[in-house]
């Protein structure tokens, strides 16, 4: 297995993201984005980098969001948590998981949670094996 190296990205690593496996992100970063992205306090970018083919390689990412409540302690909610597929089943997505409730420590935080699809059993493997607790949560989409 590769030595993976976690990374919140912020203004002086962004450069982390000229190198990253396919299927990490659903198309090419672009700079207009990821400044977006970089500038709001209450979002954050962690990457998993390996040594692939001779160079450092983003080979998975957590997107997560910090939500502040009127009534409660603030929680984090991961958005997106991908990983290559050349690289899954190697504990990139566990690491990256890790590296979330690593920085919400650092931000007083004590909860993060992520919503899956039902289909999804890799992913629903590997969460069931590391949560705290399981919802019985059903997901509603809207459109703007």
């Amino acid at each position: 297995m590769a030595d993976i190296d976690y990374h919140l990205i912020a203004a002086d690593n962004r450069d982390l993201l000229d190198a990253v496996e396919k299927q990490v992100f659903e198309a090419p970063v672009r700079d207009d984005f990821l400044d977006a992205c970089l500038a709001n306090p209450n979002q954050f970018l962690i990457v998993a980098v390996a040594e692939a083919e001779g160079k450092s390689r983003v080979v998975g990412k957590a997107l997560s969001y910090v939500f502040y409540f009127p009534d409660k302690p603030a929680e984090i909610y991961i958005e997106e948590i991908d990983v290559a597929k050349k690289w899954r089943r190697q504990g990139v997505a566990s690491g990256l998981m890790n590296a979330v409730g690593v920085e919400g420590k650092k931000r007083g935080i004590a909860e993060y949670w992520l919503i899956t699809e039902k289909d999804n059993d890799g992913a629903r493997a590997l969460y069931e094996r590391t949560a705290h607790n399981e919802q019985k949560s059903v997901w509603y989409e809207f459109y703007c």
